[in-house]
């Protein structure tokens, strides 16, 4: 469940480097740096949690169209199904900033990005802040990542 939440951010960052960028089939990779979770949850289920997390690199790859390039790129995100709103949205001058709130169903997420793009690769920083749901209320889990992409040829 959680591995959604974390895919919808791929395809997010994903989503967000497509301002000023070359149509193409684009590969993204992101890892997470920090992750901090409830202090109620059972410590088994934190470390398990943290070590799948931060071991492994969540891989995406999207086929961007000139027609995604030509509308905003905040519509772009519904390839998360709609999950995702942005509250703020710059891309300009090879820097990106942005903040989006973000419905996981396993509870609601602040986003914020920010990063560089060129028009064939993008790095960003990402920090997240979830109130996480399961049964009910289970308190606040705050995670960062690091995300890169770059353009891997004309789309399949």
């Amino acid at each position: 469940m959680r591995r959604i939440a974390i895919c919808s951010v791929i395809a997010l960052a994903t989503a967000s480097a497509a301002a000023a960028i070359e149509p193409g089939e684009w590969q993204s990779n992101m890892r997470v740096t920090d992750i901090q979770l409830p202090g109620n949850l059972q410590p088994e289920i934190a470390d398990m949690i943290r070590t799948q997390m931060g071991q492994n690199v969540q891989r995406a790859t999207t086929c961007l169209t000139q027609a995604d390039i030509d509308n905003a790129p905040q519509q772009m995100f519904d390839q998360t199904g709609g999950q995702c709103e942005y509250s703020q949205f710059d891309m300009s001058g090879g820097k990106l900033d942005a903040v989006a709130q973000c419905d996981t169903g396993q509870g609601m997420m602040d986003m914020a990005m920010s990063g560089t793009y060129t028009d064939t690769t993008y790095n960003m920083t990402m920090n997240m802040n979830m109130e996480m749901q399961m049964e009910g209320p289970m308190g606040s889990m705050q995670m960062s990542a690091t995300i890169s992409g770059e353009r891997t040829g004309d789309c399949s």
